[in-house]
């Protein structure tokens, strides 16, 4: 950040007066400046001899911004700003909350790990408005909370309502995702109340494994239609609404190698790896009888293998969310998104149920 222009839209996000961001940008000012000369200098001509400009000029953009969160966090404190208004830009959004039912130490945690991100992109035209909220997620796919405004006498439902979408990543391929109005049996479905207002929601599924972190998302909505009209002419609002940011999202995730053989109807089969966070989790398994389970079952016909249930030390079950099955190379992957934030330090196994087997189907995996 090189002038005074960069510093004020940073503070713009958070709600300060124009009075207290004027003085935050004069102090932050000043100490850059002495910052620059203290760190600057004397680092720069001993790193310009053993790296290249560019690699300088990265790393004096990464502690600039290291620098600017030390000094913000210094100013705030001595203009005594509330710390709810300096958190601001860290809070959950409410609906985001109430949808993965995370409690006030889980949202903070999930914070921390870098799970959360706040796109805060808005494109209006033609009088209907889109906003990319929030966005909640990890290295198996990543929950995007959008809000659309129509002009008034446009009411928002679940059914009758429709807007087209498409997702690209930047050099990513394929990208797998579905995207709804928010259900009409939700707690809150609009931010304002209003009839022409309504949540949005994406999800998106790495079903590539590939790392997203840092590159650029581009949802491209046009045509927001009347359902109720039917297939035909039912246009209310012809536009496009194109909303672009880079992809933030939690990297870790925990592994748990199980390697254990287990017996299904008489089919050996053989409990690899969980890898979980409290947003999802990958399961692999392997062994002799796992090609005839397959055949039994309807996966191939974008049917299901098992059923995923976490065990958790209060003696409950939480069942599975939304999942991704595939089988390659006599192994067999199931990717579950869950539809609430999960306790890891409460969790000490999982059930897998195979649908198509009579007997002897379920397998009970502690975590070690």
């Amino acid at each position: 950040m090189e002038n005074s222009f960069e510093y004020r839209r940073e503070l713009d996000a958070l709600r300060f007066t124009s009075e207290q961001k004027a003085l935050m940008i004069s102090q932050l000012k000043s100490s850059f400046e002495k910052e620059s000369q203290e760190v600057h200098h004397p680092t720069g001509r001993i790193v310009e001899r053993s790296l290249d400009t560019q690699i300088l000029k990265k790393t004096e953009r990464r502690v600039m911004k290291i620098r600017f969160t030390i000094v913000l966090a210094a100013v705030i404190t001595a203009l005594g700003v509330s710390t709810a208004a300096a958190a601001y830009i860290l809070q959950w959004n409410g609906k985001l909350a109430e949808k993965f039912g995370a409690t006030e130490q889980q949202q903070k945690k999930l914070v921390e790990n870098g799970a959360l991100d706040s796109p805060d992109q808005t494109v209006t035209e033609n009088g209907v408005t889109i906003t990319a909220i929030q966005t909640l997620g990890d290295k198996n796919g990543l929950y995007v909370l959008f809000d659309v405004k129509a002009p008034e006498g446009i009411e928002l439902t679940k059914d009758g309502s429709g807007i087209s979408t498409d997702v690209k990543i930047e050099g990513v391929k394929h990208v797998s995702w579905n995207a709804q109005f928010v259900l009409d049996n939700e707690k809150t479905v609009s931010p304002s109340g209003a009839a022409n207002e309504r949540y949005y929601e994406l999800w998106l599924d790495n079903t590539e494994e590939e790392d997203w972190n840092g590159k650029t998302i581009t949802v491209e909505f046009s045509d927001l239609r009347d359902l109720n009209k039917g297939v035909n002419d039912n246009i209310s609002v012809t536009g496009k609404w194109n909303l672009s940011w880079k992809l933030s999202y939690m990297n870790q995730m925990q592994t748990y190698d199980i390697n254990k053989t287990y017996m299904i109807n008489g089919h050996e089969v053989i409990v690899k790896f969980v890898e979980i966070s409290p947003l999802s989790m990958t399961l692999k398994l392997s062994g002799s009888g796992l090609e005839q389970l397959v055949a039994n079952s309807d996966l191939n016909k974008a049917g299901g293998l098992c059923s995923v249930s976490l065990m958790m030390k209060v003696g409950t079950t939480v069942e599975e969310g939304p999942r991704n099955e595939s089988y390659s190379d006599n192994t067999y992957t199931q990717v579950t998104r869950f539809g609430q934030v999960q306790d890891m330090d409460q969790l000490t196994g999982y059930v897998l149920t195979f649908y198509h087997e009579t007997t002897d189907n379920t397998i009970t995996v502690t975590l070690p």
